[in-house]
């Protein structure tokens, strides 16, 4: 049986046990808070766990009572989760700006990339900090393999870790093919392909040592 209260779940399990004198019943509550966010989900899910046990034993007049015994349930659930760390490119306008914010909103350490936008990518840092959450900026071109490398560094020696990466930046020179210089077609591939190449790259030398990453 279970019974649903805004975010409080509590689930009642009882065993009988055949062949007995007595049964053994079991009583979990549990408690978590999702956090959700426009672009997903980003779960937390710390649990306290109380087991309420029915014990038998034998009383000194020879009879069998029963005895309530109230245990906390060790798991791992019931430490505190570490913020994931998150690095969007192209995070200062846009569909970049929406994911950064969403992330940070959603509990996430952000560090907003930007190529030229430097005062957008600020506000986008101070509204995910006025929210509650941790952001830092970085100006750099991910097409260059010194930018990624710098980048990457900059979120680990702040935070530790990257947890998740988002590969949103990129350009366009749409022309007409017979108008087009190749100088433009060589800037759409250095930021939109090779871009994306050198960031997971970098990132995946991290990544690679966690279990769930993004």
């Amino acid at each position: 049986m279970a019974a649903v209260a805004g975010s409080n779940v509590l689930a009642f399990r009882s065993v009988a046990k055949l062949g007995d004198s007595y049964d053994r019943k079991i009583v979990q509550a549990r408690q978590w808070s999702p956090i959700s966010s426009a672009v997903g989900s980003v779960h937390s899910w710390p649990r306290i766990g109380l087991q309420c046990r029915l014990r038998s034993s034998i009383s000194s007049s020879g009879g069998r009572v029963q005895v309530a015994t109230i245990e906390q349930a060790s798991t791992e659930d019931g430490q505190k989760v570490e913020a994931p760390v998150a690095i969007v490119t192209g995070a200062s306008r846009g569909i970049g700006r929406a994911i950064a914010l969403a992330l940070g909103k959603a509990g996430c350490k952000v560090l907003v990339n930007y190529a030229r936008s430097s005062k957008e990518a600020e506000e986008v840092s101070k509204e995910i900090e006025a929210c509650g959450g941790q952001a830092l900026t970085f100006g750099g071109d991910v097409s260059k393999e010194a930018d990624v490398e710098s980048m990457i560094k900059t979120a680990v020696d702040a935070w530790g870790s990257v947890d998740i990466l988002i590969n949103n930046a990129g350009i366009t020179r749409d022309t007409l093919l017979m108008r087009m210089k190749k100088s433009q077609w060589q800037e759409v591939i250095d930021l939109n392909l090779t871009g994306v190449f050198l960031c997971t790259q970098a990132a995946a030398k991290i990544m690679m040592k966690k279990k769930k990453v993004r």
